[in-house]
């Protein structure tokens, strides 16, 4: 039965922070193997002294390539990268080959998924400074893979139960992110967001566009963003039969959603998104990456440097981005 199950690969992330620990108590979760075969891509060394440190009934299984997979609980199957040296990883401390590490864990995984040979990418935290450290400009796992899959449109979705937010922005200051609200970017977003909603069996999604000023800029008193963009960027969207509502101020959009009145709720800068889901159920939220020629589910949460080796690490986000990384790749449907 496990070689019906679709082969997720799941990077290791950064060595010196979590995610080599939520690995590992993911993977001792047998229900995870009821769903999908993981494989681990990382470096043996640091899941060896994690599974230690955690005292967890584990062995690890190193393969070559996915057909060595043998996906039985108590055993996690790892593509071994060898690519850290002893010495080099200092738990909860930012160091370029740290960064270098979990780079490569990216893209080789990708690779594998982009190739057919694992039919989902599962994403551990890194760091941004470590990877800048390594050399890499790129703002994150979603800058990255969109470059090194040649997209142009892509996009972060957050969930957290019935609550889901896409994001017109990310990784830009506030500044920047007010700069951008336009309506061609926002009726892009919403395209991008339609289409990927229907490709997932929902066949007319309903969203909704936060304003981005206070009570949605009153008439143009607090702000004409809503007037000038993005009211223009709905009615566009309108117009190709995207139902697509509002602006609706942004203190109450998140809880409708909630409430099951909207598919998704489009938000306009970082936190503007990332509060609602991470206050609405911090511990199960999961990123979904939009527009890319791969299906890509992560952790909704950093390297959190300041806890790991203490075991005491969550891997509740964890085991929710397989499952939906597992029900993505079978049935095509949230």
């Amino acid at each position: 039965m496990n070689k019906e199950k679709p082969i997720i690969a799941i990077t290791m992330g950064d060595a010196a922070g979590i995610g080599p620990e939520i690995i590992v108590k993911a993977l001792c979760s047998e229900g995870i193997y009821n769903i999908c075969r993981p494989l681990v891509v990382g470096e043996g060394n640091t899941l060896e002294k994690t599974i230690a440190l955690l005292d967890r009934p584990v062995k690890l299984h190193r393969v070559k390539s996915v057909t060595e997979v043998l996906a039985q609980p108590g055993t996690i199957d790892l593509l071994d990268l060898h690519n850290l040296k002893p010495g080099e990883v200092v738990v909860g401390q930012i160091c370029a080959p740290c960064g270098r590490a979990a780079m490569e864990y990216i893209i080789e995984a990708a690779r594998l998924t982009l190739e057919g040979k694992t039919k989902a990418l599962v994403t551990a935290p890194i760091s941004k400074e470590a990877t800048k450290l390594a050399g890499y400009e790129e703002m994150g796992h979603l800058e990255f893979l969109a470059g090194f899959t040649g997209v142009t449109e892509c996009a972060t979705m957050l969930v957290s139960g019935r609550l889901r937010v896409v994001h017109l922005t990310t990784h830009h200051s506030l500044r920047q992110a007010c700069e951008l609200v336009r309506k061609d970017l926002i009726l892009s977003m919403l395209k991008l967001t339609h289409s990927s909603f229907q490709r997932w069996g929902i066949e007319h999604p309903c969203f909704a566009v936060a304003a981005l000023n206070p009570h949605a800029g009153e008439g143009g008193l607090l702000g004409r963003e809503e007037i000038e963009e993005i009211g223009p960027a709905i009615k566009e969207a309108q117009g190709l039969a995207i139902d697509a509502r509002g602006p609706f101020p942004a203190d109450s959009v998140f809880n409708r959603a909630i409430n099951g009145e909207f598919d998704a709720v489009l938000a306009l800068y970082h936190d503007q998104g990332h509060i609602p889901v991470k206050v609405h159920g911090f511990e199960k939220s999961v990123s979904i990456a939009l527009g890319l020629p791969l299906i890509r589910t992560s952790v909704d949460h950093g390297t959190a440097f300041d806890i790991a080796g203490k075991g005491i690490a969550n891997s509740e986000s964890l085991e929710e981005a397989i499952r939906i990384a597992a029900r993505l790749s079978e049935e095509k449907r949230l």
